[in-house]
């Protein structure tokens, strides 16, 4: 029996199985953060869509309230990695929402005030 070969076989399996256990771990962490940044996704998409909702049944004030809620919560870059995939979509749904809002400040006022929502935030928010 040559137990110089079965050492270092021996030597080989349990390099390969440490190996093995640091990149399931690993991956494991990695999934972990991706999961918990697609549900801070989900959640702040759901209420962009949630404030814009009541935004549309709101008077101006009610309105220009919501739309300043949607411009400062949690801007780009505190719940997800700025630039990330999960944060465009996150923005995309932002922008979308601030779009919508200022249509309808827009029709309720018969005002003009821009496409940047703080002029309206500071003319007719609470």
């Amino acid at each position: 029996m040559n137990t110089s070969a079965d050492k270092r076989q021996a030597i080989i399996r349990w390099t390969a199985g440490i190996g093995l256990a640091i990149l399931f771990v690993a991956l494991l962490l990695s999934y972990g953060l991706l999961w918990l940044r697609a549900g801070f996704a989900d959640e702040q998409t759901r209420n962009f869509e949630m404030s814009r909702n009541k935004a549309l049944q709101s008077d101006a004030a009610g309105a220009a309230s919501r739309l300043y809620f949607i411009i400062s919560y949690y801007p780009s870059g505190t719940k997800q990695e700025a630039g990330s995939g999960l944060d465009r979509t996150v923005e995309r749904v932002r922008r979308s929402a601030i779009r919508d809002i200022i249509a309808h400040l827009r029709t309720l006022t018969g005002e003009d005030l821009g496409e940047s929502p703080d002029p309206w935030i500071a003319k007719y928010a609470r």
